[in-house]
């Protein structure tokens, strides 16, 4: 691996008895972002096309925790600061890859053996959702010490291999003669690391790394000198020197004469100039785009150059954990997120030969060389043995219907693999040798309820989607929108209008890509019905009469309607009240500017001379034929009577139509008639505010009432709309009011009436 920071270089000894030498400088960057750097923010927020991995780990791996790192740069900025369009060492591959893995296919040689990477390469090491799956995950474990999850088992498991953690793991050399370390490698690296607050199983994979825990080669910079390097830390060859005596002379200018001073300077080192820098995870390390805050720059250091550094050496945190049985701990993982980002993980570098045919076939996995065994297939992120190993998938039945079923979407040219998407949206590649084709009934089209419809801002709609044939065997189907910013829609089809515009709701069924449309129009707050509190209305001779509808919605800016009448000679309209000329019966209309919706209502003109007083008590109140404060601790019918006086007969009606005893409640929507030779001459309806259901009783009836009506499960007459208003204000309830009736029944407040 190569490795540098600030000018510093690290190096690897990978079963190699010498250090690699390189000239290479970051500083000589000019590229780097020093201004105007974005802050990087956590939440638990990913987009929608990293889901699918992240939960594919959280079903098996239930206490691991992914937290989204937004970085605020855009994936093309950081992309071209991480290839040869702003530095040519930035990236490399060995010089035994593949031409596709290198700039323009060439060997140019940067460090050694190793070339600049292809920009196509850089994208896919760099693109996080190539690596969410079980070792590859681990180059986002957040670097900070966690006790209990870090342990000395743990990090045996990283060089347990390794001299340091075998044959020489208590040992040390000093001036070319073995001493007695007094420890483990193992437990002094866990001690250093958590006095630093770094995690230790990194900082053994990092040691590993940079020698293969190797402190009998490249012995000259640890003990042969009375220094110890373990981190190959300013280990470079330069004008000055030789790699071996650059990093000989650094150890001895930091005092590290000691193993525990050389270690715990090197733990430093690496807390110093990457971790509290926000390169606390080893993507990070590698991809410097994360600024907590405390960042000076972005986009210029990097620990590594090698593009596989992070990924290597995660596969090392991962088994180490592995072998120890603690891959269920409760590790944290910091994830990337850029702004701007593919819709789909980048693919792999692939030879310019290899393509993809598109195909949309169900298909299963089979090796039918060995029926009855169980069978082991391994799927990655790329057509190659190179690529990560996504997943390993078992299947132990025979037969298709027994098998995991995937959606083969390219068909590989000029390649062993095939291209599959999982049913939670994954995407990976298998060998076509055991991709058999799903023999089932294919779905043949799918339409929608409606392929029009207009909403006003808030509104919902419902679209269902019907797939043909019947029996088909995949009836699934992904809902979209256009844009998320004029309406949005749910995995059931429910479509909620967000914002002014025009959006297209499209529909496509998982089998077979078949889709339809529906085009929305989003208006600003339109008007979409207009009705009264009651359907008939009484007045005398003279009279004039103010009835207010009721306008839908009531965000609707244009609130205004006209008032036409049945007949002039029984009633005349003046501006907005009802005058009654003459005896007699009318149809009355109210009619929105808005749109033109209409409702109607009957007014009963009686003759002065025969209208015969009403007088209600001042302790009630009578408005549009409405009466209202009601007194709830004594409701009865009796006791209503009794507040009225008149000589005519008076019969209570409740909201169902049924007729009142003396001793039953009032309530919302009861009709308290006035009648005369047993003809009803005058009418009023009584409203109790709380009282949802009609009972004249405030209780848990009401919420439940109240709260299916504003889900829009039921109708409810506009009287009782208006009961379950009570700051008597708004046009329709919300859910305070559910809140308010709440607290007045547990006695925490009061609603007045």
């Amino acid at each position: 691996m190569k490795t540098k920071k600030l000018g510093m270089k690290l190096f690897i000894s990978v079963v190699i008895m010498c250090i690699v030498a390189s000239t290479i400088n970051f500083n000589s960057i000019k590229a780097t972002l020093y201004t105007d750097l974005p802050v990087s923010y956590i939440d638990d927020n990913f987009p929608a096309s990293y889901m699918p991995y992240i939960n594919a780990l959280k079903e098996e791996h239930p206490n691991w925790v992914f937290k989204a790192v937004h970085t605020g740069l855009d994936w093309n900025t950081a992309l071209s600061h991480e290839t040869y369009e702003v530095n040519a060492g930035i990236s490399l591959v060995e010089d035994i890859y593949g031409a596709e893995w290198k700039r323009d296919g060439q060997n140019y040689y940067q460090d050694g053996n190793y070339v600049t990477a292809s920009k196509q390469a850089v994208a896919y090491v760099m693109d996080p959702r190539n690596f969410l799956c079980d070792s590859g995950i681990f180059q986002f474990e957040a670097l900070r010490y966690v006790e209990g999850v870090q342990t000395v088992e743990a990090i045996n498991g990283v060089l347990g291999a390794t001299p340091m953690g075998g044959e020489y793991k208590d040992k040390y050399k000093s001036y070319g003669t073995w001493y007695d370390l007094g420890t483990t490698y193992a437990e002094l690296i866990h001690s250093l690391s958590a006095q630093v607050g770094i995690n230790p199983v990194h900082i053994a994979s990092r040691i590993r790394q940079e020698n293969s825990g190797n402190i009998i080669n490249n012995s000259l910079i640890n003990g042969d000198y009375g220094v110890y390097n373990f981190f190959n830390i300013g280990a470079y060859d330069s004008s000055s020197g030789s790699a071996v005596s650059n990093g000989v002379q650094y150890a001895r200018n930091n005092g590290w004469t000691s193993v525990s001073a050389a270690m715990l300077g090197g733990i430093q080192y690496i807390y110093d100039k990457y971790v509290k820098w926000g390169q606390n995870t080893i993507y990070f390390e590698r991809f410097d785009v994360n600024n907590p805050g405390t960042a000076q720059w972005l986009l210029g250091t990097g620990y590594m150059t090698n593009i596989f550094g992070a990924k290597n050496e995660a596969n090392i945190t991962y088994n180490a954990y592995s072998s120890c049985g603690m891959l269920e701990s409760a590790f944290e993982f910091d994830i990337p997120v850029y702004e701007n980002m593919p819709e789909e993980p980048v693919s792999m570098p692939v030879p310019s030969d290899v393509t993809f045919v598109p195909d949309n076939t169900l298909v299963y996995l089979d090796d039918p060389s060995d029926s009855g065994a169980v069978d082991e297939f391994w799927i990655r992120s790329g057509p190659d043995t190179l690529a990560t190993l996504m997943d390993v998938i078992y299947e132990t039945q025979d037969g298709q219907e027994n098998r995991t079923k995937f959606t083969r979407i390219g068909i590989g040219q000029n390649t062993l693999y095939d291209k599959i998407q999982y049913e939670d949206g994954r995407i990976g590649y298998i060998l076509k040798k055991w991709i058999y084709e799903y023999q089932y009934t294919k779905v043949e089209s799918v339409s929608l309820n409606t392929t029009y419809s207009q909403l006003n801002i808030g509104d919902t709609i419902k679209l269902d989607a019907t797939v043909t044939p019947d029996n088909a065997t995949d009836k699934s189907v992904i809902w979209s929108s256009s844009n998320n910013d004029v309406a949005t829609v749910d995995n059931n089809g429910n479509v909620t209008a967000v914002g002014e515009g025009n959006v297209t709701i499209t529909v496509v069924t998982n089998d077979q890509s078949k889709s339809a449309i529906c085009n929305i129009d989003v208006v600003q707050n339109r008007v979409t019905s207009i009705s009264l509190e009651r359907d008939e209305y009484t007045l005398k001779v003279g009279q004039s009469m103010h009835i207010k509808p009721i306008i839908l919605p009531s965000t609707a800016e244009n609130k205004e309607y006209t008032i036409q009448t049945g007949n002039l000679n029984i009633v005349k309209i003046d501006g907005k009240n009802i005058v009654g000329v003459a005896p007699g019966e009318t149809i009355v209309t109210f009619i929105s500017d808005d749109g033109e919706y209409r409702t109607t209502a009957k007014i009963i003109v009686n003759s002065d001379e025969n209208y015969e007083d009403i007088v209600i008590d001042e302790s009630l109140q009578l408005e549009n034929n409405v009466l209202s404060k009601i007194d709830l601790s004594n409701n009865t019918v009796a006791n209503i009577k009794s507040k009225i006086n008149t000589n005519y007969d008076i019969k209570f009606i409740d909201i169902e139509g049924n007729e009142l005893a003396d001793n039953d409640h009032v309530g919302t929507g009861t009709k308290v008639q006035f009648l005369k030779n047993n003809e009803k001459v005058n009418e009023y309806t009584v409203i109790v505010y709380g009282d949802v259901d009609g009972s004249g009783i405030i209780n848990a009836r009401d919420l439940l009432v109240l709260q299916r009506y504003i889900l829009k499960k039921i109708e409810l007459q506009p009287i009782q709309i208006k009961a379950s208003v009570i700051n008597k204000q708004d046009d329709e309830p919300k859910a305070v009011d559910l809140l308010k009736i709440q607290r007045h029944i547990l006695g925490l407040y009061v609603i007045e009436q």
